[in-house]
Formats: structure tokens, C-alpha cells, sequence
């Protein structure tokens, strides 16, 4: 009787010859042979899995499913080919089911019975024809055909998954189809020999690509992975769709995990991430390169000697501040270009260029800030209200001759400051304080507790004859006056106990009081050529006569205008009184000692 079971391994193919007697098994061992080769071939190159349609979809009336024609292979190489489109009542034992599986199975079944040779009746064909199994978690079953047998016994191929509601309304899981893949122990060659891996063309005149097509959703990805020692071990690049992993190129880490660590990753819209899959863009840029790290992130550029590097650190690094830090890790300048011209240059010993990046001639200084421009350079230093300067000028401005100016450019005043307090003030009408700010109505005003003005000039630093230190106050205006004339005066305040001024005008120096009046002047020694009281000028004759006036030296001759006479002591007494009598004497006439006509006065501080 004929065995038509088929061997795990079939070695022997049937040799046909003229004239040899054929018995059925010899036509059974010759489809053995076949079949083995066929699903030996299948099993190795892993073909298990759908191959050709097989699609699910709900049927338009409830508690009913369709499977799509076309083909699949199982474990052992059997091919599962539905011929036509299937369709499965389920019946409302299925309500309310989730996970429901849905299978092909290889099913074989003896067809077509027909008259034998020795007067019997035997089936002529075997028809392969595939059951579709469907199987809920509770355990319901359907099956189609109908007459097949629902069980399971074999190696079969996942064509769904659905979910089937309480009124018999099918939802069809998009992605849990087995799908058929191809394996090989070697080589692939594609328009050439094969080597150790996938080879695709031979340097040939045309394009080639290797293609994966998924579809346009939300749940798909298709790409490469490179797998070291274990699955899920190593990297991958791949098109990854969905929006909650970011959908663009990413190239992913794998730690034993399937989705991996995304490292590097393009966007649809062109921006790239790296360490991230959500390139940062709140701004709406043109395009976006973000690099995002933890603790910290650097980005090189290199060659052999120079190190440059773009960094964020959460810490500090380099003695920089928690924050952005931009720079060299080698002893080599930082410098920023606009143009292909260098704009801002920083060296290595941290000085500081801006429009050079000469900086040969720091000479010395501990920190070196040069700014260089043609013609003219300003450095602004400002806010919304105020606009600070520091200038250099070949021609001047504002007024202000060629050189270095140092101001405002808004109505703002400039302030110099030591040690957290302002030492110089200049407001904007031009009025200088020091030690203050500036007082309306004065053009300097200085603040004194303890100190004092100093007007200083070193012996060694002047032309010889020229050693002077002075102040010096100049009305530079010399046209004829159309108001009063201008007073030049130095004003002395102490609170609300005085104030007085020294005034100049065409007359000499006055000292006054505030109201105007005069003030007295107290010196230890005057010098002068004249001193006037009132309308009386005293010279240094008369001061040499009141001098020996007050030692008792003053001698004089007292005349008589009226007879153009001089007393003089006659000498004889009055009686016996101890006064003699005093004569007159007119010039040119004999007297008996002329020293009798001079007299001395005397002064009594009494």
C-alpha cells in the first residue's frame, strides 16, 4: 500500500529507464524529492511569514472578517497559498474580544476519487489548500473552510490581529502580521557575485538604491541595524514615522533594547539633532543644528595643532562660569570674522582685538584690549535710555579735537567711579563735580571731607624759569559788553555760618561777603607797593614813618605854617619851675644848636 508521508530528509529522486514497471510510490517518492528541495530551500532561506497579500478587513456585515488572497511559508517550508479571498463568520462569541489572532495553517486533503487499475476507487489529487483559524483569548474559534478542523496542530503563519466589539464591529491591528523575510548564511550579490555580505552592483554605468517602502502613518519605520554579539546590541539608521519618537532619520544606540538611544537625527524639515530627537526651534529658524548633552556638551573642530571648541557646561569648565563657553583648548587665538575679514581676535594670553588681530604689542600689560578702526572707533557700552562711548577720532567730533573722547551720545551724564563711588561727574549741560555730582549754576563743584584741592607741578617736570603752579580764571570773551561786566571770583562756603568770595575786576582783587559788602583780610606779613584806604593810597614812604612811629623813632620838626616858623626848646627855665620856655625859629635865621628844633614823638600804650 502506498505511503505518502513525507520524510523529514528525502535522499533518493526516482531514475527513470525503458521498459521499467512503475508502481504509485514510485511516482510519491518522486514528489517527496521535489518537495523536500522545495521547502528545505524555503525553510533555510527563512522565507516563514506572509509573502503575497493576506490582507484583513472587517466584512459589511457585523461579527465577520476577510482575508485577502495570496501567500505565505511556514516554519517547515510549506507554501500557504489562499487561491481566493476568505470569508469568516465569527459568531458573538467573539463580542467584546481584544488580541483576537487570526492564522493560516497548511492543510492537505486527498481530491478528485477515481476507478484504480485493479477495480478500485482511490483519489486521484492532493489539494494543498491553507485553513484560515481564528482564535479569541477566551478561546473561541472559527475556521474557514467550514469543514476544516479549527485546531492547531503545526507551525502556522500570524496574518492579524483584530479587536471585535460587542455589536460585532472589527477594528484590524495594522502592524502584527508576520511578515516573510529572506536569510542567508552568505553572501547576496546583486548585478554582481556575491561576496561576505550584501553586495549591490559592479562599479557599472547606472544608478542603484536600496529601497524601503512603508506606509505613510504615524506606526511604521524602515532602516539598517548593525547588531555586535547579541540582537539589540549595537547600532541602527532608520526612517522612523512615528511623531512621538520624532519622525526623520535617526542613528540609534542599542543597549539590549529594541528602540535604542537616538544619537544623531534629521528632521523632515531639514533640522538636525544630535543626542536629541526634537532639534529645538521656537523661533521658527531657517535651520536648526541641536546639540544636547547632560552636565555638558561640546562641539570640536579640529586639525593637528589647533583645537577649537563650542561648549555648554552646567559646572563651569576652564575657570568659565556655568554657561555657553566658545573657545581654543589649545594655545591658539579665538578670533570672529565677518566678511573673511577677522573682527574680534582673543589670544592666548587673553588679550583682546577688535578690528586686529595684531596683538604683538601688548607691551607687557596684564590684559590688553585693543579696538582699531580707520579714521575713527567707538566702543558703546548702553542701554535703552543711555548710550555710553569711548572714542578715537582722527578729526574730532562733537566739538572735540582729534584724539580720545570719552562720553555719552544720549542726554545722559558720565560718571568716573573708584571703589563703588563716583569720583567725577559731568552732567549734560557740561558741569563738572568731583567728589559730587554736578550743581546747576556752577561749572565745577567739588566735594571735600578731609582733603583739598592740589595744584601740583614736580620741580623736575618744567622748563627752567617756568616753575609756577597756579589757577588760572580767563573771560575769553572781548567784545564790548552788553550786559554788566563780568566778575571773575572764587567762592568760599562753610555751610550757613559764611560764605565769601574773592572777586577780580579792572580795579585789582576784592575779598566781600555774599551780600557784597567788603570783609577784612588777616595775614601774618602783606607785601605791596601801596595800600589804599578809601581814597587814600599810602605808599612805602608813609609806612616807614608810621613804623618809627610805633618804636618811638619817629624825630620831626614841628612848623608853623602860617609864619613859616619852627619851634624850638630855648633852653631857659621859668623860675624855679622845671619848664622852660619853647621859641620860634624861622629858617635861615641863627639858633643857638640846631638839634634844639627836632623833636621826637612817643607813643604810650597806655
Amino acid at each position: 500500500m502506498a505511503d505518502y508521508t513525507q520524510p523529514d530528509v528525502v535522499s533518493k529522486r526516482v531514475r527513470f529507464f525503458d521498459g521499467q514497471f512503475l508502481e504509485d510510490q514510485d511516482f510519491i517518492d518522486e514528489q517527496r524529492f521535489h518537495l523536500d528541495r522545495e521547502r528545505r530551500q524555503s525553510r533555510l532561506l527563512r522565507l516563514t511569514g506572509v509573502s503575497e497579500g493576506l490582507g484583513l478587513a472587517a466584512a459589511d456585515e457585523p461579527f465577520r472578517v476577510t482575508v485577502s488572497a495570496g501567500m505565505a511559508v511556514d516554519a517547515l517550508g510549506r507554501h500557504l497559498v489562499l487561491a481566493a479571498a476568505a470569508e469568516l463568520p465569527l459568531g458573538t462569541g467573539f463580542a467584546n474580544q481584544q488580541n483576537v489572532e487570526v492564522r493560516l495553517a497548511y492543510q492537505e486533503s486527498a481530491t478528485d476519487v477515481g476507478q484504480s487499475g485493479d477495480g478500485g476507487v482511490g483519489a486521484r489529487r492532493w489539494e494543498e489548500r491553507p485553513k484560515v483559524v481564528v482564535v479569541a483569548p477566551n478561546g473561541t474559534t472559527a475556521v474557514a473552510p467550514a469543514e476544516a478542523e479549527p485546531d492547531l496542530d503545526g507551525p502556522t503563519v500570524l496574518l492579524g490581529r483584530i479587536t471585535v466589539a460587542d455589536n460585532g464591529d472589527i477594528a484590524v491591528h495594522g502592524t502584527t502580521a508576520e511578515l516573510s523575510s529572506l536569510s542567508m548564511t552568505g553572501g547576496i550579490g546583486v548585478g554582481v557575485a556575491a561576496g561576505t555580505g550584501l553586495d549591490v552592483g559592479d562599479f557599472d554605468h547606472q544608478d542603484r538604491h536600496l529601497t524601503f517602502r512603508v506606509a505613510a502613518d504615524d506606526q511604521h519605520r524602515s532602516g539598517i541595524r548593525f547588531w555586535a554579539g547579541a540582537t539589540n546590541q549595537g547600532f541602527s539608521v532608520e526612517y522612523d514615522g512615528r511623531s512621538a519618537a520624532g519622525r526623520g532619520l535617526h542613528v540609534r544606540t542599542h543597549e539590549s533594547d529594541a528602540d535604542g538611544t537616538t544619537r544623531l537625527f534629521i528632521g523632515t524639515d531639514g533640522h538636525v539633532g544630535v543626542g536629541t530627537a526634537d532639534p529645538r526651534d521656537t523661533a521658527g529658524w531657517g535651520r536648526v543644528v541641536d546639540v544636547v548633552g547632560t552636565g555638558s556638551t561640546r562641539l570640536s573642530v579640529r586639525t593637528a595643532n589647533v583645537d577649537g571648541r563650542v561648549a555648554a557646561h552646567d559646572g563651569g569648565v576652564f575657570g568659565a562660569p556655568p554657561g555657553m563657553v566658545v573657545g581654543t583648548a589649545t594655545g591658539s587665538p579665538l578670533t570672529l570674522v565677518t566678511g573673511q575679514a577677522a573682527r574680534l581676535s582673543i589670544n592666548a594670553a587673553g588679550h583682546v582685538g577688535i578690528g586686529t588681530a595684531d596683538l604683538s604689542g601688548a607691551f607687557g600689560w596684564g590684559r590688553v584690549v585693543d579696538v582699531v578702526g580707520t579714521g575713527s572707533t567707538k566702543l558703546s557700552v548702553r542701554t535703552a535710555k543711555v548710550d555710553g562711548w569711548a572714542m578715537a577720532h582722527d578729526a574730532g567730533m562733537f566739538g572735540a579735537p582729534a584724539g580720545m573722547i570719552v562720553g555719552t551720545g544720549t542726554a545722559s551724564a558720565l560718571t568716573l567711579v573708584t571703589n563703588q563711588a563716583a569720583r567725577l561727574n559731568i552732567n549734560t549741560a557740561g558741569q563738572i563735580g568731583v567728589g559730587t555730582v554736578a550743581v546747576a549754576g556752577h561749572q565745577l563743584a567739588v566735594r571735600a571731607e578731609h582733603r583739598h584741592l592740589l595744584l601740583r607741578r614736580e620741580a623736575g617736570e618744567v622748563q627752567p624759569g617756568r616753575k609756577l603752579v597756579f589757577l588760572e580764571l580767563q573771560q575769553a570773551d572781548t567784545t564790548p559788553p552788553t550786559v554788566s561786566p563780568t566778575t571773575l571770583a572764587i567762592r568760599f562756603h562753610h555751610g550757613g555760618r559764611y560764605a565769601y568770595q574773592l572777586e577780580v575786576d579792572p580795579a585789582g582783587f576784592h575779598f566781600r561777603a555774599a551780600d557784597g559788602e567788603p570783609r577784612s583780610i588777616h595775614a601774618g606779613q602783606v607785601t605791596a607797593q601801596t595800600v589804599r584806604i578809601g581814597d587814600v593810597v599810602v605808599g612805602e614812604r608813609e609806612l616807614r614813618i608810621l613804623r618809627k612811629l610805633a618804636d618811638n623813632e619817629l624825630v620831626c620838626k614841628l612848623r608853623n605854617t602860617y609864619y613859616d616858623s619852627y619851634i624850638w626848646d630855648s633852653g631857659q627855665k621859668r623860675g624855679d619851675s622845671p619848664y622852660r620856655y619853647a621859641l620860634t625859629w624861622i629858617p635861615g635865621q641863627p639858633v643857638a644848636s640846631h638839634t634844639k628844633t627836632f623833636w621826637q614823638f612817643e607813643i604810650s600804650d597806655q
